[in-house]
């Protein structure tokens, strides 16, 4: 798998704006909406491959310690220039070679899971952080939502082929890097083999597949709070879990 960290090094400049284009923003802040109220009422929380900070920021205005989890030196420079705010904690470093100690009230993997060599082993290694009661969530592109939005568009031996090989590409400032492309059931049952409890999967924005892209920025446009409400009704039912662009699944590690 090509590495994600040119990718992302490449993007660190302008990050925020990236997550400004109309779909990103809907998908992150309907994943805000279900973590927020996992979250323990204090304690610290992980944020493994935290980016510029984006989610770190909304922790730390809960009151939470948060302990960024970073390996790409543009993204580093950019947390450094623009540090998150007191409470922040950076660790440089890869997320699936990072020890930490089985402290954290959550570990939040929001995007960044897809570019280990080992998704399974990677959720292992980020449900050890966790103190017992912890909440681990993840979200990752899902692997039927980017077949069926192909499929809308036109595109069916591209869908095919992702669907075989469970791979995607994503291409930006001249960059490329690889990714699992991952199902609930893939997910869920990595969760199980960590020994994580009440396991959750949810959908988000199921849309994306019936409208296509285009048809998506047009509703977003319109009437996004309308969209938005219907959105969390679908992805209250578990069985739409696959059909979202994005993927979020939950776990706990069973207290003592």
């Amino acid at each position: 798998m090509r590495p994600s960290q040119p990718l992302y090094d490449a993007l660190a400049p302008d990050y925020d704006a990236h997550f400004a284009v109309p779909h990103r923003r809907a998908y992150d802040d309907l994943a805000w909406e279900r973590v927020r109220v996992l979250l323990p009422p204090d304690g610290p929380v992980v944020d493994a491959g935290c980016g510029v900070g984006r989610w770190a920021r909304r922790l730390l205005d809960l009151g939470h310690p948060v302990t960024g989890v970073e390996q790409a030196p543009g993204m580093v420079a950019e947390l450094r220039r623009r540090p998150p705010g007191p409470g922040f904690t950076l660790v440089e470093g890869s997320m699936t070679e990072v020890t930490l100690p089985a402290t954290a009230g959550a570990v939040l993997a929001m995007g960044s899971l897809q570019y280990t060599a080992e998704p399974e082993d990677a959720v292992r290694h980020l449900a050890g952080w966790l103190r017992p009661g912890g909440v681990l969530a993840v979200l990752v592109d899902s692997l039927v939502g980017l077949v069926l939005e192909l499929v809308g568009a036109g595109r069916g031996d591209e869908a095919v082929d992702r669907l075989a090989r469970r791979r995607g590409v994503w291409r930006a400032e001249g960059q490329a890097a690889d990714l699992h492309l991952l199902d609930r059931a893939r997910l869920e049952a990595a969760f199980d083999a960590a020994g994580l409890v009440e396991v959750r999967s949810a959908g988000l924005l199921v849309s994306a597949g019936p409208l296509g892209r285009a048809g998506l920025a047009e509703r977003l446009a319109a009437d996004r709070d309308a969209l938005l409400a219907l959105e969390r009704r679908l992805g209250d039912d578990p069985l739409l879990a696959d059909a979202g662009k994005q993927l979020l699944v939950t776990g706990r590690r069973a207290p003592v």
